[in-house]
This record gives C-alpha cells, sequence and structure tokens, in this order.
C-alpha cells in the first residue's frame, strides 16, 4: 500500500467518516466525471496517478470489511484524508457499518466492483472533481465556515456548470490549479447570509440546491417543515430559516442555481405521475422561472444515481437539466437522438 495508507488507518478513517454528522459543515468529496466526446477509458496499462492508488487500496479494504459500502463510500473516505482542513476524528466506538445513509428503496449496485473500477478509471483519466457539500451554515459557525472556505479558496479554483461542460468537450480546464465545487444543500437562509460574502469575497462559485417548497412555508413554520422533511438545522434563527425566491434569482448572477426537489425526496419515492409533476416538473419550472435559465443541476435526496433510470429521472432529462448529481459521480445526460 501507499506510504500512510494501512488497513488499520483506512478503517479509522472510513469509522470517522460514518459516525460524523453529515450536516455538518464541509462535508468533502470526489466525483467522478462522465467521459467526453472520444474520450476513451484507460486500458489499465495506463500507470495510476498517486489519487486512483489511494482510491484502489481504500476500496479494497472497506469492500472486503463491509458487505454494505460502495465506491461512494471509499471515496468519502479519501476526500477525508485528502480534502479537507482537518479530517474527521476517529470514534472512541467504531459504528457498526461504515456505509453511508442511503433512502429507502435506494437500490444496491448490481455490480458493485463494477461500479467502483469505472470510478478508479476515471480518476486515473484525471477524470475527478473535488467537491465540498454544506447544508445549514449558520451565524454561530461563522468563522469556522469562513475559514473553510478560506483554505480551499486558497488552494483551489472555482467551478462553474460550464467549465464542466468544457472539460466534457475538450478535455482540460481553464485553470493550472485544481477546480472545486462548493455545493450548499436545502436552500438555507444562513447560506446567504454567511456562506455567500466568503464565496464573493474569494471568487468562489456556490452550486445551491433549494428543495422549492421550503422556500414557500411561512417562516414561524420552516423548523417544523426541516424537521418532517430531514433538513439538518444546526442552530433556529430568529428570523427565516429558509432563503427567499428573490435571494435565489440573486445567487443566480454568479452562482450556479439547481435542482433538488420540492421537499427533498429520495429518486425512489417519486414514481406516481402526482409525484413527478409535485417534486421534479414544477419545481424545475419555478427556478427556471426565478433565475431566467435551465437549472445547471439536479441531486436527488441521497445521491440516487441516474442509472437508476426512475420515472423522476425522465422528467429531469424532459426539463433540459444535463447534470445529474450522485455521490460518486456527475454523469452528463444528453437527449435521446
Amino acid at each position: 500500500m501507499s506510504p500512510g495508507l494501512d488497513r488499520a488507518r483506512i478503517l479509522a478513517a472510513a469509522a470517522a467518516v460514518a459516525a460524523e454528522d453529515e450536516d455538518r459543515a464541509g462535508v468533502a468529496m470526489f466525483l467522478a466525471l462522465d467521459p467526453g466526446p472520444g474520450d476513451t477509458p484507460p486500458d489499465g496499462r495506463r500507470p495510476a496517478t498517486g489519487l486512483a492508488r489511494e482510491l484502489g487500496e481504500i476500496w479494497r479494504v472497506l469492500a472486503a470489511h463491509d458487505e454494505s459500502v460502495t465506491i461512494q463510500d471509499a471515496l468519502a473516505v479519501l476526500a477525508d484524508q485528502r480534502l479537507r482542513p482537518t479530517p474527521a476524528a476517529t470514534p472512541i466506538v467504531p459504528p457498526d457499518q461504515l456505509a453511508a445513509w442511503r433512502p429507502p428503496g435506494t437500490p444496491q449496485p448490481t455490480d458493485r466492483h463494477g461500479e467502483a473500477r469505472e470510478v478508479v478509471e476515471a480518476v486515473v483519466a484525471n477524470r475527478v472533481l473535488r467537491v465540498v457539500n454544506y447544508h445549514d451554515t449558520p451565524l454561530g459557525r461563522r468563522q469556522e465556515i469562513e475559514a473553510e472556505l478560506r483554505w480551499y479558496a486558497d488552494r483551489f479554483d472555482p467551478v462553474s456548470a460550464e467549465e464542466v461542460h468544457r472539460f466534457r468537450r475538450e478535455g482540460s480546464w481553464s485553470s493550472t490549479r485544481p477546480g472545486i465545487v462548493c455545493a450548499f444543500y436545502d436552500g438555507f437562509a444562513s447560506a446567504v447570509s454567511v456562506a455567500r460574502p466568503v464565496l464573493d469575497d474569494t471568487g468562489l462559485i456556490g452550486w445551491f440546491y433549494p428543495p422549492t417548497a421550503f422556500l414557500d412555508v411561512p417562516p414561524a413554520e420552516q423548523p417544523a417543515f426541516a424537521r418532517q422533511h430531514q433538513y439538518g438545522v444546526l442552530e433556529n434563527p430568529a428570523g427565516r430559516l429558509a432563503m427567499t425566491w428573490d435571494d435565489l434569482a440573486d445567487l443566480a448572477e454568479r452562482h450556479e442555481i439547481c435542482g433538488h426537489t420540492a421537499t427533498h425526496a429520495a429518486a425512489a419515492a417519486v414514481i406516481e405521475p402526482e409525484r413527478v409533476e409535485a417534486e421534479v416538473v414544477e419545481p424545475l419550472a419555478r427556478l427556471t422561472e426565478a433565475i431566467g435559465r435551465v437549472p445547471a443541476a439536479w441531486a436527488w435526496l441521497g445521491g440516487s444515481p441516474r442509472a437508476v433510470g426512475t420515472p423522476g429521472d425522465e422528467a429531469v432529462l424532459a426539463a433540459g437539466v444535463r447534470l445529474h448529481v450522485s455521490n460518486a459521480a456527475i454523469e452528463y445526460v444528453d437527449l435521446p437522438s
């Protein structure tokens, strides 16, 4: 194994990631990128990068230790070690399993080792994007969040949706430094008041994923709505918990706005036509109207992969959204020819 990467260290890091509150600030992740036109995946004889070797080693250890893990869990451990100012603390009592939470009904990959090989090949080919996921970024953690974002800005360059499309078309980034996507989930007002000023000051680009129904809830009812729909609320402010539609339109001037259903739904729960209309069609139409363009990307609760092919996925495609974000990859979805 690579220096400093042994089985005990990998399992300790995996336990730390599994035990950590996923709604805390700055959850780092590596995501594989789809191959672009004419992009041939490595044939196995091409020397792997150090990052790909580490990912392969982490996957082998985790897959042998816990049958429920998938490649997203290995990516999370890699990111914890390579993409965070401070790695997660190892818990005193390790968790029973190392797999990340997934919404009920989310299918396991039919071939988890095959999925892992595809992701490792993407990393070998440098088709990889660094991401840090935020949810609530409350006032009480302003200093911590600002320090994290400035740490990322000092080491990485911002990535827009157009940069992702350009990379797929041309196989290169416009910057010589690695890129970073700062993602903000669930439409919290704190993303506007606490995180946005730092993004704008550093030049980082935020990718915002608001469940649209949350924005319409009266302020007094927003904490209860958030609890009902599994939002990770870290602080209850005196005013609004959710951002406003005006906030969203203002953010769209230099940041990316993305779809994340109406209420915070998983793909497996959006099957019936009325649910597809309420959770996908209407939210994307409202976002498009508010920001003046089709949302940049889509993500389900739990990061369900597009390959599942649910009715909700088909509605996302029909709305014109081309980037689908799961917990292991950013996939480009093209219209059928």
